[in-house]
């Protein structure tokens, strides 16, 4: 056991030692925080001065008057995502040409049924057996 010496107080260490722990405690988690905002900072710039613009909801159709003529629905919606060329290499009947462009308005085509109609007339015409 050891003996504490008359007039050597450990007190005062003791407390200088809390001290230093809770100004340690006190500047680490200042940085954290810091870090943790340069973080967030970060992460929420874009580097662009251009605004950002919502994405379409998958439902949502173009607010344009539905094309009058397959050929231009072809090239304004189906070359959103390859060539209308594509289109025009194929020969399918009606049901095949149904079934295609059903595909492509699952996979995001921007189609109202009505425009679905003149596009599938036009595809037969064009493209039939």
């Amino acid at each position: 056991m050891s003996r504490i010496r008359k007039g050597h107080s450990t007190s005062c260490t003791s407390g200088q030692d809390k001290v230093k722990g809770r100004l340690v405690l006190v500047v680490v988690t200042l940085i954290a925080v810091g870090l943790v905002f340069m973080a967030a900072l970060a992460a929420c710039g874009s580097g662009s001065d251009e605004p950002t613009q919502a994405p379409l909801p998958d439902t949502a159709i173009p607010e344009q008057a539905p094309a009058q003529d397959g050929e231009t629905l072809l090239e304004a919606r189906c070359s959103t995502c390859h060539s209308a060329d594509r289109a025009r290499q194929v020969t399918k009947t009606r049901d095949g040409w149904e079934q295609t462009v059903t595909s492509m308005i699952n996979r995001g085509a921007q189609l109202t049924e009505a425009e679905k109609t003149v596009l599938v007339d036009y595809l037969t015409e064009t493209h039939g057996p």
